[in-house]
């Protein structure tokens, strides 16, 4: 063998794991959308459409690919957090992080399953604790700004924004219009001044609502 082809072969092999790995990390995701469930080895390897074998090399366990993505989703919900911090004022940084909340599980509904599995895996683990200063802070501002109504404290944020983003059950189709509304009804009703903003898009009909529920998931 030459050295050009010694030299690719290594690059080739890091290809192939990081493809594989991502396949599997992204038939995982897709699993955890649609149920609580774990999904067994052999199940994750036919879904990400790689050997078993494979499979074992990447995860040693369910519990490790479980890890895997919540530490990416952590990520993603650090990148919501530098969002929000950077805002000017405490309302504009409430409203970066339910709207970013809510986009981030509207493209990853995944992620609230992930976070219950890791706390079952770790029962000591706080889910987002290394962001309750921060956030303690958005809202002490927002409420000195007169922005925030005074009885909303920071975990009635929180869980505002996690709320409206987990419709991870819905239609692929209908998830922005929803979202999007009950984004602008949560705000709506986070705000001191009782303010009331134009909801967008159209109304759900309770018909629509019914077929909605009992369509697959995708």
């Amino acid at each position: 063998m030459d050295a050009v082809s010694s030299a690719r072969k290594p690059r080739t092999e890091r290809i192939e794991v990081r493809r594989s790995r991502e396949a599997i990390l992204a038939a995982a995701e897709a699993h955890w959308a649609r149920t609580s469930s774990d999904p067994a080895m052999s199940e994750l390897a036919h879904l990400a459409g790689v050997g078993h074998a494979t499979l074992w090399r990447r995860f040693g366990s369910i519990e490790h690919v479980i890890r895997a993505l919540s530490a990416r989703h952590v990520e993603l919900l650090q990148e919501v957090a530098d969002a929000t911090l950077a805002q000017p004022t405490g309302w504009d940084a409430i409203v970066t992080m339910v709207t970013g909340v809510a986009a981030l599980i509207e493209a990853h509904p995944a992620l609230p399953r992930i976070t219950r599995r890791m706390v079952e895996l770790d029962p000591d683990r706080r889910p987002g604790a290394q962001w309750e200063d921060q956030i303690a802070a958005i809202v002490r501002r927002a409420h000195e700004e007169g922005a925030l109504r005074l009885d909303a404290e920071a975990n009635d944020v929180l869980l505002a924004a996690f709320r409206v983003g987990d419709y991870g059950y819905l239609p692929a189709e209908a998830r922005p219009g929803i979202v999007a509304r009950q984004v602008v009804i949560v705000l709506d009703g986070l705000r001191a001044d009782g303010r009331r903003c134009e909801l967008p898009g159209e109304v759900v009909t309770p018909d629509e609502l019914q077929r909605y529920f009992r369509q697959p998931l995708d």
